[in-house]
């Protein structure tokens, strides 16, 4: 047994340069997890606040239909302008109701034809956020 006896410093040369690299890969890989994970957060962020508008959203035309809807319900169209206010959601809500000049194909005027528009209003804005029409004939 004449084997060549390796000196113990490169044999714990090596080692020590081994687990360098070994660190070096764990500093990598918790770098690139790190930047996916934050990548992963923003996008989850992102798209729950799209839904969340997208939600307030279908509510406020939930809103300016159930506007329509009963303001046209109304017998006498001195009823019809009226006013809701939905402190949930932020908006006011109210209609107007605009008398249309039509002329029909005999080219006569067409009397007690309205135009009904439910208007929303964002409350902590003070902006316009949506409006909705429709055609009321009230002989």
């Amino acid at each position: 047994m004449n084997s060549c006896p390796v000196p113990t410093r490169a044999r714990s040369s090596r080692g020590r340069n081994r687990h360098g690299y070994v660190l070096l890969e764990m500093i990598i890989a918790l770098t690139v997890f790190a930047i996916v994970a934050t990548g992963l957060a923003s996008a989850l962020h992102s798209s729950l606040d799209a839904s969340n508008m997208l939600r307030r959203q279908a509510s406020i035309r939930r809103g300016l239909e159930a506007i329509l809807v009963e303001s046209k319900s109304k017998p006498k169209r001195e009823e019809m302008p009226m006013t809701y206010r939905d402190e949930a959601l932020g908006v006011e809500f109210h209609s107007e109701l605009e008398e249309l000049k039509w002329i029909n194909r005999r080219r006569q005027p067409v009397k007690d034809l309205y135009l009904l528009r439910a208007v929303a209003v964002d409350l902590r804005q003070g902006k316009l956020n949506d409006t909705a029409e429709v055609y009321v004939y009230r002989p």
